[in-house]
């Protein structure tokens, strides 16, 4: 049943009362001192981990187009099938080409970089 808020014009009290319309209608119409307060609906959209909760199948799919893309955002998102070795090495070429800039242009090495290749 839905809440309603009810304020008493006598004093300027408010009530919230759960009924139904009808029953309500009669009361306001038993009690000319109470009148019905208009107020903003609550909205349930959902139950956060329930109806949030990402599918496995999305992840799946999700990791099979990182592996796919090594160099992507997304690899380091959903993960990728690289070693230890290979993400260590991917992280000092991007921290690299930070720090030294676009004069030896290690940014566009970097996003070159497959697993498994040497360094240029």
């Amino acid at each position: 049943m839905p809440t309603y808020t009810i304020k008493n014009n006598e004093n300027g009290e408010h009530f919230d009362t759960v009924c139904t319309y009808d029953e309500l209608q009669v009361f306001l119409d038993e009690h000319p001192a109470f009148t019905k307060v208009i107020t903003a609906p609550h909205i349930v959209s959902g139950v956060a981990g329930k109806t949030y909760k990402v599918d496995d199948g999305f992840k799946e799919n999700m990791s099979r187009i990182a592996e796919a893309h090594p160099n992507s955002p997304m690899a380091q998102t959903y993960g990728s099938n690289r070693n230890h070795k290979e993400i260590k090495t991917y992280n000092a070429i991007t921290k690299h080409a930070k720090s030294i800039g676009k004069s030896h242009d290690l940014n566009a090495i970097s996003k070159e970089y497959k697993q498994g290749q040497l360094v240029k």
